[in-house]
């Protein structure tokens, strides 16, 4: 059994920022089941960052999801953000980092370089 989740009930019709997937952690129940239709109807835009992070809120949640009543700028971004996830380099690097307790040693650090 699908539930439908109506997005525009949650969130304005522009949808900027990663921040706004914190809804589906919040407010909405995901609990009962584990295929969802994301209902897009009224939404006007959403961000590349607000994509990324949905589809990664997705897959962490291992949920089944459709979305329905997109628009075709909401179904690009879609495509666009899922094509660039597909290609991501998941290897992480280590980066040194060197603390200094006081502005000479900073200025010393610099100096050498």
């Amino acid at each position: 059994m699908e539930q439908v989740i109506k997005i525009q009930k949650f969130l304005p019709a522009t949808i900027t920022s990663r921040k706004a997937v914190e809804v589906f952690k919040n407010e909405i129940p995901l609990v009962e089941y584990s295929s969802y239709v994301f209902d897009f109807s009224d939404i006007d835009f959403i961000s590349r960052a607000f994509a990324d992070e949905l589809f990664h809120f997705i897959s962490e949640k291992d949920i089944s999801v459709d979305f329905i009543h997109a628009n075709s700028n909401i179904v690009e971004m879609f495509k666009a953000v899922q094509k660039n996830r597909n290609k991501r380099n998941n290897k992480f690097h280590k980066i040194a980092v060197t603390p200094f307790l006081e502005k000479e040693e900073f200025d010393n650090f610099l100096s050498l370089i």
